[in-house]
């Protein structure tokens, strides 16, 4: 019986930017989740005895804030202990939105992969992006980036790190692998980055992590190396994504369910629907290991 203490509902397939690296397929066919399908989801978690997150991603959630509204409603209903966040690329951000991002306690994530300038040959509409980091600031509404490593940014995460540290309310960065699927898989627009290259660039980013946490209006940590203290505090394993500690599982608009985003629409992870879910246990981790390996 699946028992997700982390939820991921895909809200919507729609997307306002052209990720160079997208790994997410266009389906025109469904374009928003149904409000049963997020009701059913929310009470697959509930199942859960134990701590539960539950994180709104697509697509582009914003883009469908009625959606938002609804999965946050039905969670505070039948899951009030439970924690959500949202994804998102901060380009249609404005202050309706970010007042209910308050309301509900919503954690904020944004994706940025650099600079203003990385941000716009990668992903486009930088200052979009820009403007709701701004606005965030000016609600006060904490915030943590994710950033997605390729060839194309990987000099740059020092400069993303000054960038950040000028933002009172961000409060972390987290670091995501190039995934060889979608846009990504086979082109020569974009690539994965080498190990040296990971290696001089995130020792010049850790010393500007350094200098950035010497600010007086709070720290700005690494995800990955906040979850490797975290393990060791608590001497348990250390894993770096829901997925391959057996804990999350993704819905799509449609309702089919997956270990996490990044597998969605593939049939080699699919589990199932809500109507007819599968077992954890039917999906080899080996394959998805292997799928973050490749």
């Amino acid at each position: 019986m699946i028992k997700p203490c982390y939820l991921i509902l895909i809200l919507t397939n729609k997307c306002n930017l052209n990720c160079a690296y997208c790994y997410r397929k266009a389906d025109n066919t469904v374009n928003e989740m149904p409000v049963d399908i997020i009701e059913a989801g929310i009470r697959l978690m509930t199942s859960s005895d134990r701590q539960c997150h539950m994180q709104l991603t697509g697509g582009e959630p914003t883009l469908v804030p009625h959606m938002i509204e609804h999965a946050a409603r039905i969670l505070q209903n039948l899951k009030p202990d439970a924690t959500l966040g949202i994804q998102t690329n901060g380009t249609m951000l404005n202050r309706s939105l970010v007042r209910m991002f308050k309301k509900y306690n919503i954690q904020v994530g944004v994706s940025i992969d650099g600079p203003m300038g990385i941000q716009q040959q990668l992903r486009g509409n930088a200052a979009s992006t820009l403007k709701g980091l701004r606005l965030l600031e000016t609600e006060e509404v904490p915030f943590r980036v994710t950033t997605v490593l390729s060839h194309q940014n990987i000099e740059h995460l020092d400069k993303l790190v000054l960038m950040l540290g000028a933002f009172r309310n961000a409060r972390g960065l987290g670091l995501d692998i190039l995934i060889q699927k979608g846009r990504a898989k086979g082109s020569k627009l974009i690539s994965s980055p080498s190990p040296d290259q990971i290696k001089d660039s995130l020792y010049r980013m850790m010393n500007a992590l350094y200098m950035v946490n010497n600010r007086p209006f709070g720290r700005l940590q690494l995800r990955e190396l906040e979850t490797v203290k975290n393990a060791i505090k608590n001497k348990k394993r250390t894993y770096f994504c829901h997925a391959g500690a057996d804990e999350s599982i993704a819905i799509c608009p449609d309702g089919s369910l997956y270990p996490c985003s990044q597998t969605a629409d593939d049939p080699h992870f699919c589990m199932g629907t809500l109507d007819a879910p599968d077992t954890f246990s039917s999906v080899p981790l080996k394959n998805f290991r292997l799928f973050n390996e490749n």
